[in-house]
């Protein structure tokens, strides 16, 4: 389609030039370039529009984050684990807030181009009534959008606040204030479309699906016809509906779920004594694997088995609690590579927010050849300090630094919630 044709096509005007003189043409001319000027600026009017749709379309259907469900009761689980979930739920707040956020962008974006647009088409004498009318709408719509957008804001910005504030609050304020805040963040969140679905009956029709428009054969007992007599007796129909009932499924429940919340592993002591002229207990758990470790530049001189392996437990005497490290050394040469565990050397341990706690060694250990002579065992004794306990129960630990006589090397920790479980189970027994 060439220029003239597609302007004529928009514009609906025919470009017939009206004199023969010089004169009558130039102003012809003039007269039909500002036709074709203003037929222009309605094209782009109108694409601006349509891109304006696109827009808001898209900003009606933002991707929220799901929720994880709300643990229950909360009075049966631990801090570290509350706390962790409220970390959670504060990181989700603020990703919806910032989709408000960007929503309530977008919609003042509209709105001052519907608005922009309107002022354009009031100022244009030539351009038609009901396009005036139709971007009155738009702009209307746009403001209305703008205003439930920046409302909705608002409201997440204070659940993001009351979820943040689980943060600061100690320990029996986050029992209490996490429902409250759940409740408050799940709000934030759209409704689900429910489709309702027609009834079966409508679909497959009354009599059959081969041939609906059948009319379904008389029933005993209607239009006259005499009833039925009972082919069985009441026990028989009793029996046959308990034989034929169905099973009751019990919904699904993620709270429930072992794969999601597996049950707490049970607390058991190797060690509980007590000593006869002191009267002070002594209590030791199962040693329990914490990490495995193999250096990369290692890794093909131990194609299967790990170069260091560590197997720990806690042990409390008399509120003096003391961290037992065992490491497994898979080479004959571990005392020329580690050396030893030398005496007040550092264990550091870093947990996953962050924070770094050092305890130190009890006693030297030079380490002791395995039985097949190709492996070393190094045991330590690190004391906690009582102001760390507070801190090891509620914290998941992500590494460790063991000092050697010969260095230091970092271990990731595999079993994070060693440390919690283990002085938690002290602390109850």
């Amino acid at each position: 389609m060439k220029r003239h044709e597609y302007l004529k096509y928009f514009c609906g005007r025919k470009l017939v030039p009206a004199a023969d003189s010089n004169r009558s043409k130039s102003r012809f001319s003039d007269y039909i370039s500002m036709k074709n000027t203003l037929c222009l600026f309605k094209i782009l009017r109108i694409s601006a529009l349509a891109l304006l749709g696109q827009v808001y379309a898209y900003a009606q259907t933002p991707a929220f984050p799901a929720l994880d469900t709300l643990p229950a009761p909360l009075d049966s689980l631990p801090e570290y684990e509350i706390r962790a979930f409220a970390q959670h739920l504060a990181s989700q707040a603020a990703d919806i807030r910032d989709l408000y956020a960007r929503q309530a962008e977008r919609s003042t974006l509209e709105r001052e181009v519907a608005a922009d647009q309107l002022a354009a088409a009031e100022a244009d004498t030539l351009a038609a009534k009901d396009e005036r009318k139709t971007l009155a709408k738009i702009l209307k719509t746009n403001k209305e959008a703008e205003k439930a957008a920046l409302r909705q804001l608002q409201k997440a910005e204070k659940a993001t606040e009351l979820a943040a504030a689980l943060l600061e609050a100690d320990s029996a304020a986050v029992y209490k204030n996490l429902p409250k805040a759940y409740k408050t963040v799940a709000g934030l969140l759209p409704r689900p479309e429910t489709i309702s679905e027609p009834p079966i009956a409508g679909v497959i029709g009354a009599v059959a699906v081969s041939d609906p428009s059948e009319t379904p054969p008389p029933v005993a007992g209607e239009a006259g016809l005499p009833a039925a007599e009972p082919a069985t007796t009441p026990e028989e129909k009793k029996d046959a509906k308990k034989a034929g009932a169905r099973p009751v499924v019990k919904p699904y429940d993620p709270a429930a779920d072992v794969l999601l919340r597996p049950p707490p592993r049970p607390c058991t002591l190797r060690v509980d004594t007590r000593d006869e002229f002191s009267g002070e207990r002594r209590r030791e758990l199962e040693k329990e694997e914490l990490l495995r470790f193999t250096n990369p530049s290692l890794r093909a001189y131990f194609p299967d088995r790990e170069h260091v392996i560590c197997q720990a437990s806690v042990a409390a005497n008399s509120g003096t609690y003391v961290l037992h490290l065992s490491f497994t050394v898979n080479d004959a040469n571990a005392r020329r590579s580690f050396g030893s565990l030398p005496r007040n050397s550092m264990a550091v341990l870093k947990f996953l927010d962050g924070e770094t706690l050092t305890l130190f060694n009890l006693r030297a250990d030079e380490g002791k050849p395995g039985d097949d002579n190709a492996s070393f065992l190094f045991n330590g004794q690190y004391v906690i300090d009582p102001g760390m306990v507070k801190k090891m129960q509620r914290s998941l630990l992500d590494k460790l630094r063991i000092a050697w006589a010969t260095g230091y090397e970092d271990y990731d920790v595999h079993n994070v919630d060693f440390l919690a479980r283990q002085l938690s189970c002290l602390l109850k027994n």
